[in-house]
């Protein structure tokens, strides 16, 4: 799985790297943090080093240090440079951050992992710092191949800040690998190169990535079209004839009718909906779950196709068919609440209980404070494990 942790390079204002020293060590910083905006990574060190030696109190000049290190690939004095930015202001919330990055290139991963929680607990200066951090996270998560929590960490770095591009970029790896959802995908890398400075040197692999994926999708989707036979006008008539049916509760023959305008064309939305819900009527619950999914296969932006289906799929307790229909969901519309409040159920129900937890949270963050279900869904959510 390919992810982009060349995670933005946070530049706090110069203001904030004041510290106490000589002129020439204003001097020398004003020129390696105008190096750094330039992304002249051995001028940006070498000005802020001098620095450093006349100015002994400012944290955020050895944070910026740091990141020109890591910028090179120079772990080692990009590592030396956080801690003693840490030790000159503890809990600072970018060094950590700078500090999981570096563990996560050296493999490893569960010091990656709590690096960035340490992070996230601590004090960061802007959203973009915060999504930075979520994306290590789930970055770290990916690695051990906790998926959900991997998703639910990029969502909530795209909360957090929306033009972060690098949300994009791991999003659709994630996607088009974890879940094989491959539109979903080419949807976050198309949003990723809008966003991300096209000198990034992940700004080519996204192109790739779309170019790969855009004719694997319109080939699938030609050979699906030319196996397949349509009669519009029939199904038309046919969907006409089931309405009627259906409005008289002649369910049985709705039922048939819609079967077959389906059978004339494939992708009759309106029949393979109309289909599913008179079985639902019938109490044919495995059948109407048939045809919801089918319905969601045809319009995958029809919510309730998914909500249907996922709801019938945790009622017959089939949570690996509600969990793929919900994939697709979430990819789609990330922040409709029922897909993460039917995510939490199934967790639950597979004694899966820190994801259930970390579905649940999401679930609270989409809800409106003054949801009358929050207060008994909150308490719920908070007497499952963490981890």
């Amino acid at each position: 799985m390919t992810f982009n942790l060349s995670l933005n390079l946070l530049l706090l204002p110069l203001a904030l790297v004041g510290g106490c020293g000589s002129d020439s060590g204003r001097a020398d910083l004003r020129q390696g943090m105008a190096a750094l905006r330039q992304k002249d990574y051995s001028a940006a060190i070498a000005g802020l080093t001098r620095a450093a030696r006349r100015i002994s109190d400012s944290a955020d000049l050895y944070y910026h240090l740091g990141s020109a290190h890591l910028a090179k690939g120079e772990m080692e004095p990009a590592e030396t440079a956080f801690y003693a930015a840490l030790e000159l202001k503890p809990g600072y919330g970018e060094a950590l951050a700078g500090l999981g990055q570096i563990a996560y290139y050296q493999k490893e991963i569960p010091k990656a992992k709590n690096l960035f929680e340490q992070a996230l607990a601590a004090t960061l200066s802007s959203d973009e710092a915060a999504a930075c951090a979520l994306n290590g996270l789930a970055l770290s998560e990916a690695e051990l191949h906790n998926n959900d929590m991997a998703r639910l960490h990029l969502l909530r770095a795209q909360r957090a800040c929306r033009k972060y591009a690098p949300t994009f970029y791991n999003l659709a790896s994630l996607y088009r690998d974890a879940y094989n959802l491959r539109e979903e995908a080419l949807d976050n890398f198309e949003l990723y190169r809008h966003l991300a400075d096209k000198n990034n040197r992940y700004h080519e692999k996204a192109e790739n990535n779309i170019k790969r994926l855009r004719l694997n999708i319109e080939r699938t989707q030609a050979e699906k079209l030319d196996s397949m036979r349509r009669d519009p006008s029939a199904a038309a008539r046919l969907l006409h004839t089931g309405i009627n049916a259906q409005s008289s509760r002649q369910y049985a023959r709705a039922a048939k009718a819609y079967s077959d305008a389906l059978t004339a064309d494939p992708l009759a939305f309106n029949a393979a909906w109309g289909l599913a819900t008179v079985r639902n009527l019938q109490g044919q619950r495995e059948e109407a779950l048939e045809s919801y999914k089918r319905a969601a296969d045809i319009n995958p932006g029809h919510h309730e196709s998914h909500r249907q289906a996922a709801a019938l799929a945790i009622q017959l307790n089939r949570y690996e068919e509600a969990e793929k229909v919900l994939d697709r969901m979430i990819a789609r519309s990330p922040f409709t609440p029922f897909s993460a409040e039917m995510m939490a159920r199934i967790r639950h129900a597979q004694s899966r209980l820190p994801e259930a937890r970390a579905y649940g949270e999401f679930y609270l963050s989409l809800l409106p404070p003054d949801d009358e279900s929050r207060p008994a869904y909150e308490q719920w959510v908070k007497s499952l494990p963490q981890q």
